[in-house]
């Protein structure tokens, strides 16, 4: 039987250590009509590249792969350095991944992939010669690595692309010319929401341009995929434009045909996870599809719900198909931690799956998306709490009632703050995203919805800040006037958080000035890392947070700092805090004999330099969580780079 070669490129660093469930889902479904289907995560095998020793030691020089020289001072360098000393902390005691950014230390991870981000311009589309530039050397040297010659088995006719983030792109083309490089016989076809949501006629150019992509499948993906398999294998007949929500060149021009309708998720297999993907990874989690579209589906920022054209706009999964996947994934691959694969999980169907699970006794733990609800009641999140669930992801943007009503969210201020005081009653953890600068939001409304949520700090888990994107395939971007923006073609937008520019709409909001965004968003940034900053100290518990005696010894706790030498003075980088603190030059020098990690007490210091001085400095050392009790057991630092304190 022929395969199927299904490949999820880099880059999107907030999957390393999980597992992205695009490719599961397929190769579920292509399973279940007999077609076999090899799965491979090269986004974390791109990780894992990361982390060999010579790109650590390059990346600590701030020599990046293809990339202009960087100070040693910026977060790559920085993650570079420590982790080249410390490479363990990245695996568990069996070698499996624990790259997730949430975690530890795993965020350096991160730091050491984002300079490589290429967020994909309209001149990408255009000129292929761009894919040989110095931005893509790094990508380009990893499929070599990869031999794909040898890797691709023999019987292997089509070769499905998934694209779920838009800085996957370039490296998806970059894949798809090298695959078709090793094996020219082969249908390379690209899917996923980059190329759904992107405008037709810039599908038009990119595959006039790029021949290594065969075709592209926009919307839902099982039966098309099924179709242009079968045309791959039929031996002469290749025509993806008779396969409905496929786009393909068709003599000197291209052809998007329509959209069929999509699988309802009620009738999709289960999703097929690798086993050896899945067994590589630490505190492995399994995405199980709860709906596809949103329950909601009227906030006027969202692109999500334009990715199911064809279909309906939302097809919710019932509880009794979910649970019967559920208990599949845990007697199949004995995990029992679950994301809902969900755009927002609905109050409905979440009381209805608590009571399941608690009456079945599962012992899981899962997380989900959610907005906020007026049916998400007390009562409800109690229940949640009960059945396993570990935290929510929720979309709350402001509490501005004016604001959240002008983009049709569901709740208001006074709901808001409802729900984040009943979810902290009730015991729930929350992950809050905020956009401080929804359309129409003046500085004074911002910093008031600021105001309410620093209030209700201690409800939340972790504050997540998105300034605002107009995105050209939301209901602001097709009508952007009627939000009070003002289409600007060359305003490139202020942060492209999307990371997906071929999407972005260039508008003005003359509701603040340009001083005023920045101001708003420098708050809310501030606000958001002082409070994961408070979250990082809970973790640090063997640092000093108070004074020592006079007679007391302590120890600079090398093994979580990342310490560069600028000139006379020291730039420490405190790992488990993610913060820095730059010490003078006067204090490096006099704080020289313990740089290395000796003993050191407050009276001791007292006798070289004086009370008071000494006092101050020690003081600030304790307030920067740079200090151990000096008996604290030390891991062994690899390298005597960043396990010293040197000048």
């Amino acid at each position: 039987m022929n395969r199927v070669v299904l490949a999820f490129p880099p880059l999107v660093e907030s999957s390393f250590g999980r597992y992205f469930p695009s490719l599961a889902v397929l190769a579920g479904y292509l399973g279940s009509r007999g077609i076999p289907a090899d799965q491979w995560d090269l986004n974390e095998e791109f990780a894992l590249a990361l982390l060999d020793q010579e790109h650590l030691r390059a990346a600590a020089e701030g020599r990046l792969t293809g990339l202009p020289p960087t100070s040693a001072e910026v977060m790559s360098a920085v993650a570079g350095r420590w982790l080249g000393a410390h490479p363990e902390v990245l695996f568990d005691a069996e070698g499996r991944h624990a790259f997730a950014a949430d975690t530890g230390a795993a965020y350096l991870l991160s730091a050491l992939a984002k300079p490589y981000l290429v967020d994909p311009e309209p001149e990408w589309l255009g000129d292929g010669e761009l894919l040989g530039s110095g931005r893509t050397e790094v990508y380009r040297a990893f499929y070599e690595r990869l031999g794909l010659g040898r890797r691709i088995p023999g019987d292997v006719r089509l070769f499905g692309i998934s694209v779920p983030m838009g800085p996957q792109l370039i490296p998806a083309l970059l894949l798809a010319e090298a695959v078709k490089r090793a094996r020219p016989e082969l249908r390379v076809v690209l899917g996923g929401p980059t190329l759904s949501l992107m405008q037709e006629e810039d599908l038009s150019v990119l595959l006039r341009t790029h021949h290594q992509v065969d075709a592209v499948i926009r919307f839902d993906g099982e039966l098309p995929l099924v179709r242009l398999y079968e045309q791959a294998c039929d031996g002469g007949v290749w025509d993806p434009a008779a396969v409905p929500g496929t786009s393909a060149r068709s003599g000197e021009s291209v052809v998007h045909a329509a959209p069929g309708p999509g699988l309802h998720p009620n009738v999709l297999p289960h999703a097929d996870y690798d086993r050896v993907l899945l067994g590589r990874l630490a505190g492995a989690e399994i995405g199980i599809m709860q709906a596809r579209g949103c329950y909601w589906g009227k906030c006027d920022y969202c692109d999500f719900v334009e990715l199911y054209d064809g279909s309906p706009p939302y097809r919710g999964r019932s509880v009794k198909t979910f649970v019967a996947e559920l208990e599949h994934q845990v007697e199949v691959h004995g995990v029992r931690h679950f994301e809902l694969i969900t755009e927002s999980i609905p109050p409905a169907f979440a009381r209805r799956f608590c009571d399941e699970v608690i009456s079945r006794g599962l012992d899981v733990t899962w997380n989900s998306f959610a907005m906020v609800d007026r049916r998400f009641d007390a009562e409800l999140l109690r229940l949640m709490v009960r059945a396993g669930c570990e935290y929510l992801v929720i979309g709350m943007e402001t509490t501005n009632s004016r604001v959240l009503k002008l983009v049709h969210k569901s709740a208001d201020r006074d709901e808001n703050i409802r729900f984040m005081r009943e979810a902290h009653d009730a015991g729930m953890k929350l992950r809050v995203n905020l956009i401080p600068d929804l359309p129409s939001t003046t500085l004074e409304e911002a910093l008031e919805a600021l105001g309410d949520v620093a209030e209700m700090a201690d409800c939340v888990e972790l504050f997540t800040v998105f300034p605002f994107e107009a995105t050209r395939s939301s209901e602001i971007g097709r009508n952007p006037e009627r939000f009070g923006l003002v289409v600007a073609s060359e305003i490139a937008g202020t942060d492209q958080q999307a990371q997906y520019a071929l999407n972005h709409l260039g508008s003005i909001d003359p509701a603040m000035t340009d001083h005023e965004r920045l101001r708003v968003h420098r708050a809310f940034r501030d606000f958001s890392v002082a409070h994961g900053s408070d979250r990082m100290r809970e973790t640090g518990t063997a640092f000093l947070d108070r004074m020592p005696e006079p007679g007391e010894p302590v120890r600079f706790g090398l093994e979580y700092l990342d310490v560069l030498p600028r000139g006379g003075e020291l730039v420490v980088t405190h790992i488990l805090r993610r913060e820095r603190t730059v010490l003078p030059a006067v204090v490096a020098a006099a704080l020289a004999p313990w740089r290395d990690g000796s003993p050191l007490t407050l009276g001791r210091l007292a006798e070289l330099r004086g009370a008071g001085w000494a006092a101050q400095v020690m003081g600030q050392l304790v307030e920067a969580r740079m200090l151990m009790p000096a008996a604290a057991p030390a891991r062994p630092a690899r390298s005597a780079r960043v396990g010293t304190l040197h000048g």
